[in-house]
């Protein structure tokens, strides 16, 4: 029988044991993890380094470098002055081109199509001018916005124009630069799903893959990138879905970057929107939403996050900065630099959602980060299995303290999400982050997780491996294996997350983004950022690394932590009898079934004889 019971352990370990992925190099050129950028941090480098941004993005106009005609170049509207900071700073440059320019076409409009060769020259200039300067190039922003009277419309073409139009920019671009990487550009997910379509992406790959020049040249792109705004729990539901996309057209390896997230707030009274918005979202739940976001974005299987974006401009209507105009911080700055610090290096990612908690898990090597926070309107208490019997706690600020586990437990008070916008309550309450001194792979899992697909990550950086709230852990760059939780699997074809075990967060509206500037207060994506912004600061290092045991100097006045208990809802039946669970149930009692017969009958003819 201990053969049996053997054999039983095994195959629920393969059922449910992640897979641990090896690591690369890591790269000791920047200080930064590159999988976390901020929008346009050339507006203020200074701060963006303070922040920790390992890679930002911008926008190069074709129609404001070659205004005049094919012959005439003019220096691109992002200044070389700011690309050469950010560059000094350590941080990766990913450009966006797009504007077709009035002469290129009769239709005298930046919306136009552009004839292959005109594109292509254009193309191929700036790539090779930019070269080991940029080596990101994300082909036009949001393509899949199809109607003329959204303020979100940028491209008249349809998905076959799009498709050439990749191809050629593909082709210059590697001609130009073999290093570099072409990314499909900035689409928006939402403008599909809420009018039920087919994503946009879908038809698009449908198009490239019967293309017979495809296969030999990597079907003409390296990733694709997308904006996705206000509800955590849908950028979880959209990363998910991409990849399932990708992975049915063959395409595994290509990588999903968020290129645009934030909620923007209605109430900072220092500098407030000053257009209507859909909803309400305070400063505080901005703040929130950044570690909720980049968390279960990390856990669905994005390779880069980018916060949309560094500082406020005077002229927009909804600011959305990390900073306002007059340089001071939202809370949001200092949820991003708490992201960079404790979510640095991250190997493996992994979600479950147990009633109202979300509990997600960065595997970071030698270490590991725990965020928790729960979508209900009251505060609770959870208990989380220990990895090392001291730890220390993380507010959504930074403020950290030392924690001690108690019988193998940590009991880590959650507080009751603020819900500013009533019933449409999509932003969960202040997370709180649990670092520990020891592997993930040492925790009893909560349950077991699915495995997702594995995006290849870049070399990150690798700081010290204190762990001390001023110094981030290592950033080897590994290869991050997202574990999609069996208790909730986002369904592709849902319009919103759909709730587990306890009904959760419920989507908000969304709103269509305008075509230039910043995003409305309401808006799930963006398209064009400041082209005048003022001048960017020098680059600045990181503030010095902190020395001294973090566990004994965590200061016990980092702000109270607390939160009134309450009971968390219990697992039911359903959540546990996955059909994953249910096959391997099935298998095993075949097993043991066949096993016991044998024996049966073994036994039977010796006593018939």
């Amino acid at each position: 029988m201990w053969l049996i019971g053997g054999l039983i352990l095994l195959l629920l370990g393969a059922a449910s044991a992640p897979l641990v992925m090896a690591q690369e190099p890591p790269d000791e050129s920047s200080p930064f993890d590159p999988r976390f950028g901020i929008v346009d941090s050339f507006a203020n480098t200074t701060e963006a380094n303070e922040a920790g941004a390992g890679w930002t993005r911008v926008f190069f106009r074709w129609d404001v470098v070659q205004p005049g005609g094919p012959s005439d170049w003019k220096p691109a509207n992002v200044p070389d002055t700011f690309i050469n900071a950010e560059v000094a700073a350590g941080r990766e440059v990913a450009a966006v081109l797009i504007g077709t320019p009035g002469w290129a076409t009769d239709r005298n409009t930046s919306t136009a199509v552009p004839p292959r060769e005109y594109w292509g020259d254009f193309v191929f200039k700036i790539a090779s001018q930019y070269k080991g300067r940029i080596n990101h190039w994300i082909i036009w922003n949001l393509p899949d916005v199809n109607d003329p009277g959204s303020a979100s419309y940028t491209w008249e073409g349809t998905e076959e124009d799009y498709a050439i139009l990749l191809k050629e920019a593909y082709t210059k671009i590697k001609a130009a630069d073999p290093t570099a990487q072409v990314h499909i550009g900035g689409l928006t997910y939402t403008w599909d799903q809420e009018r039920g379509n087919e994503q946009y992406l879908a038809r698009l790959l449908d198009l490239i893959v019967a293309d017979e020049e495809a296969p030999a040249n990597n079907y003409f792109f390296d990733g694709v990138s997308y904006h996705l705004y206000n509800d955590p729990s849908q950028i979880l539901q959209a990363v998910t879905e991409v990849r399932n996309i990708l992975d049915s057209h063959d395409l595994t390896q290509k990588t999903i970057w968020i290129t645009e997230t934030n909620a923007p707030p209605t109430d900072d009274f220092i500098e407030p929107a000053t257009v209507p918005t859909a909803f309400n979202i305070t400063v505080d739940e901005q703040a929130d939403f950044v570690i909720q976001a980049f968390a279960l974005a990390l856990a669905g299987g994005a390779e880069r996050i980018a916060f949309n974006k560094m500082q406020n401009g005077p002229d927009f209507a909804a600011p959305t900065g990390l900073l306002r105009n007059d340089g001071s911080r939202r809370p949001a700055f200092d949820a991003f630099r708490t992201v960079t610090k404790y979510f640095a290096g991250t190997q493996q990612a992994e979600w479950i959602q147990l009633g109202d908690v979300y509990i997600v898990t960065l595997n970071r090597g030698d270490q590991t980060t725990t965020v928790l926070w729960t979508m209900g309107r009251t505060p609770t208490t959870y208990s989380l299995t220990a990895v090392a019997p001291v730890g220390i706690i993380v507010n959504e600020r930074g403020d950290a303290q030392t924690i001690v586990a108690t019988d193998g437990t940590y009991e880590v008070d959650l507080p009751a999400a603020e819900c500013s916008n009533g019933d449409f309550c999509f932003i969960g309450g202040a997370p709180r982050l649990i670092v520990e001194e020891a592997p993930s792979d040492q925790r009893a899992p909560l349950l077991p997780a699915v495995q997702a697909a594995t995006p290849t990550l870049p070399p990150a950086s690798s700081p010290t491996a204190a762990l001390d709230p001023t110094d981030p852990p290592p950033a080897p760059p590994p290869t991050l294996t997202p574990a999609v939780s069996a208790v909730q699997e986002p369904s592709a074809a849902a319009p919103t997350t759909e709730p587990a075990v306890a009904i959760a967060a419920t989507a908000p509206p969304t709103t269509e983004p305008p075509a230039t500037g910043e995003p409305a207060a309401a808006s799930p994506a963006n398209t064009l950022p400041d082209p005048d912004a003022g001048e960017a600061p020098p680059p600045a290092d990181l503030l010095p690394d902190s020395e001294g045991d973090p566990f004994a100097e965590a200061s016990d006045a980092a702000g109270d932590l607390s939160a009134t208990p309450t009971t968390v809802p219990p697992v039911t039946i359903g959540s546990v009898l996955t059909p994953t669970r249910i096959l391997w149930l099935f298998i095993i009692g075949l097993v043991v079934f066949t096993i016991t017969y044998g024996i049966q009958v073994a036994v039977w003819y010796r006593y018939r004889r």
